[in-house]
């Protein structure tokens, strides 16, 4: 092997050691003095609630957290798209501003924003609610930044060609833009998914009075991080995720490398 080939595999080797180092070291301490009947038993009890600190079952936490995640990628995935479709193939008058207004958001995540945003949903009534834990989070620029600047980077001859073909906007966008921005959006998707998954101050405060919407990073902050049942919930946190970017592997990688060749 070259020196130059062996020098990048080591280089990857140590990257993915200092990536799963914590991970392994979660493992160990998790099955370290106990049989796999022992954790098994402890499985089943963290997973069904009959843990003793008064912290949901995790069945159900990670149902709240699923719904979270799923909602502001979805929700996001699909404003971003159409957002940034419209600032692109529509000459709307003023649209540079507009777009420069909604990155204005990405200067002001929901913790900046916390005690307005708290006010703005509780008159509106949705405290206590998947819609107003998810609502909020949405409210942000990135995915119309990366999405713009993806459909900018599109053949204008595919433009022409559908509108000489008598293809409307909803046909072009439907036919066309959505299948060729499939890659992105799955990245994206991706992206915001582990932001929800990783909300924490957020669903605190709007969940205020409903322990029944706690989520997995809120049970973890309630169990001890020594505790075999926090060690567990940690585990249990880091699943999702990683089966997300597992099942988008391919697709994560062709939307993040689109446009560089």
């Amino acid at each position: 092997m070259p020196r130059t080939h062996l020098l990048d595999h080591l280089i990857l080797i140590v990257g993915v050691v200092f990536m799963m180092g914590p991970v392994g070291l979660l493992v160990w301490q998790l099955a370290a003095g106990s049989d796999p009947s022992a954790l098994w038993a402890l499985f089943l009890e963290v997973w069904q609630g009959e843990t003793r600190n008064g912290v949901l079952p995790a069945s159900q936490m990670m149902l709240n957290s699923f719904i979270l995640a799923l909602g502001i990628a979805l929700i996001k995935c699909a404003i971003s798209m159409l957002a940034a479709y419209a600032l692109v193939m529509f000459h709307v008058p003023g649209r540079e501003i507009l777009f420069g207004a909604i990155l204005v958001s990405m200067f002001f995540p929901i913790e900046t924003r916390i005690l307005p945003t708290f006010a703005v949903v509780s008159e509106l009534g949705l405290l206590n609610s998947y819609t107003g834990m998810i609502l909020p989070v949405v409210a942000s620029g990135l995915g119309v930044l990366i999405l713009r600047l993806y459909l900018q980077h599109l053949p204008p001859e595919l433009f022409e060609a559908a509108r000489l073909d008598g293809a409307g906007p909803v046909r072009f966008f439907l036919d066309f833009v959505l299948p060729l921005s499939l890659p992105m959006l799955a990245a994206l998707f991706a992206i915001l998914f582990v932001l929800g998954w990783n909300q924490y101050v957020w669903p605190i405060m709007v969940a205020t009075t409903s322990m029944e919407h706690g989520t997995l990073v809120r049970g973890m902050a309630s169990l001890s991080v020594s505790s075999q049942a926090g060690l567990l919930l940690m585990l249990l946190a880091l699943l999702p995720p990683a089966l997300v970017f597992l099942a988008l592997q391919r697709w994560l990688v062709r939307g993040l490398t689109a446009g560089i060749h």
